[in-house]
């Protein structure tokens, strides 16, 4: 190379032998900067393995050659092959593993790193048969390796005007640990590119927004559910995050990015969500460099409004079971007395001779007597509720049913009672008496909140958000107070003169034991909306 002139003369008596010399070392280092050119032309381990052996072959020429692999995990002495060059594909196919013994990778390991032996000691009996064909004789194997261990091994077929000798170890060793420490190389390089790309993959697998901010408070990271939830990358990146976040330039003093991004510590909040309401988790966690210095801010947002909306369903499921075991005791308690005070009355009122005056007092007793009797078996309804019997049900068809049920009621009433049915919808297993119980609740409840008249509208649908089919009671009435909204659930309570508060409370455990819920909107002045949702849990029944 540069300083060596192979044509050089020197006037001495061994000139000669230490030209010759100088001209194979000049030729020996040209092949290994040829070879590392070829390894350094790409960092991926596909590409230097396929120009490993390339520019081994091409530069020495050789007709054939094989590089094989150590697996991660396999068994101890088996290689795959990893390239090739000067094979048919069908003998490629006959090649694919080899397998040495202890003894045969400690001699290559430990001794000889380079190892020359005859063509007829190969394994593969079709490839002895090629090089029979092709009058090659020997064979080179150059073990790849780098400080730490051995990778691999390298074959190549040894013939032709450059046939390499013995007295060549050292050249080829050298090329074995340049061609190791590149195949290391390019294997960390995979390793991190497929980290990288796992790492990509799993970020936008998660289904919920998450948002990478730097110190200067600008987004440089998003996965794809913040940019289907928010808006494309190309809107998002590089942007202040309170104008994505809050819609606005300067985020509030309770933002969690801002306290993480001041404090460097993880922050967690739970509340509203200020641009899309609901309830939502908040999550900011700062990243740090090996200073200890604060980089970015982690933040991750999750939509738990409906997981709160269950626990809530479940908190008063439980309340209403304690409730309903101390009703039931209550109401067996009342049941007793209240029946001998029932038969004595009726008894008094055939046996003595009363004035009209004095038989109406009786009477007025018996009919009080019946409506707490009335009350007593609502209660013990609501603690010990019949157990459905589940049947496919179209749903349209029970709210058919109430329908024509109410048309008593709404004509007394001067309520326009509207249906507007989904056709199509599934079948469910449900319990047609109980449901049209539910139903038929919520009817009369919307014509009696209607005293002057309105609209009554009934629908049927299917809410793909929610996989659900719901059933919707909505009314012109009063409305609901604000304060009302939950309590209207609560057992025995009621704004009703008549009322005795477990209407709303009963329909809400009939759904449960339906594995449905019932929802609220409710505005005071201008009507309500009941809404039965049947969520599809699994594959429903086609009616």
């Amino acid at each position: 190379m540069n300083g060596i002139d192979p044509d050089l003369n020197l006037d001495c008596s061994d000139s000669s032998g230490l030209r010759q010399t100088l001209i194979r070392q000049h030729h020996e280092l040209r092949i290994l900067f040829d070879i590392s050119s070829a390894l350094h032309s790409s960092p991926r381990l596909e590409d230097v393995l396929r120009q490993a052996i390339q520019a081994f072959l091409q530069t020495l020429q050789l007709k054939m050659g094989a590089l094989y692999l150590f697996p991660d995990g396999g068994p101890v002495g088996e290689l795959l092959l990893a390239a090739h060059h000067g094979f048919s594909s069908a003998l490629i196919n006959s090649i694919q593993r080899l397998t040495l013994t202890e003894a045969q990778l400690d001699r290559i390991r430990n001794r000889e790193p380079v190892i020359w032996f005859a063509a007829d000691q190969i394994v593969f009996a079709d490839l002895r048969r090629r090089m029979a064909q092709e009058s090659i004789r020997e064979i080179i194997c150059i073990a790849l390796v780098t400080k730490e261990s051995l990778l691999g091994l390298l074959y190549v077929s040894n013939h032709g005007a450059l046939q390499i000798g013995r007295e060549r170890r050292d050249f080829l060793t050298t090329i074995g640990q340049q061609i190791g420490v590149a195949i290391e190389n390019a294997q960390l390089f995979d390793s991190v590119q497929r980290g990288k790309s796992e790492l990509e993959i799993s970020f936008d697998a998660i289904q919920h927004s998450i948002f990478i901010i730097d110190r200067r408070q600008r987004v440089v990271l998003v996965n794809q559910t913040s940019e289907q939830v928010y808006g494309k990358d190309a809107n998002l990146l590089g942007r202040p995050y309170s104008t994505i976040l809050y819609n606005q330039g300067e985020p509030p003093a309770n933002c969690p990015v801002l306290e993480c991004l001041r404090q460097a510590r993880p922050v967690q909040r739970e509340g509203a969500h200020p641009r899309w309401g609901g309830c939502f988790s908040f999550y900011a966690f700062p990243v740090v460099n090996l200073a200890g210095e604060l980089e970015r801010v982690v933040y991750y947002e999750k939509d738990v409004t409906e997981a709160r909306k269950m626990e809530e369903r479940l908190r008063r499921s439980e309340r209403l079971k304690a409730l309903g075991t101390l009703a039931a005791g209550i109401a067996h308690e009342i049941r007793n007395p209240l029946a001998t005070i029932n038969f004595n009355t009726q008894l008094l009122l055939r046996e003595l001779e009363l004035n009209e005056a004095q038989q109406q007092m009786f009477q007025d007793s018996i009919h009080e007597v019946k409506k707490i009797d009335q009350i007593v078996r609502q209660v013990l309804n609501f603690a010990r509720p019949k157990e459905p019997r589940f049947l496919p049900h179209d749903l349209n068809e029970i709210v058919r049913y109430c329908h024509s049920l109410s048309k008593v009621h709404t004509r007394k009433s001067k309520v326009a009672f509207i249906l507007e049915l989904t056709e199509g919808l599934p079948a469910f297993v449900v319990d047609h008496n109980q449901i049209s119980q539910v139903l038929m609740n919520l009817i009369i409840n919307a014509i009696e909140a209607m005293p002057d008249g309105g609209r009554l509208t009934v629908k049927t649908g299917w809410q793909p958000d929610r996989s659900a089919v719901v059933v919707s009671v909505t009314d012109t009435g009063e409305g609901v107070l604000p304060g009302d909204e939950e309590r209207i659930f609560d057992p025995f309570f009621t704004r009703k003169p008549e009322g005795t508060g477990l209407g709303l409370s009963i329909c809400r455990q009939i759904l449960e034991r339906h594995k449905a819920y019932l929802e609220l909107e409710s505005t005071a002045g201008t009507g309500s909306c009941f809404k039965i949702v049947f969520p599809v849990i699994d594959m429903p029944i086609r009616p």
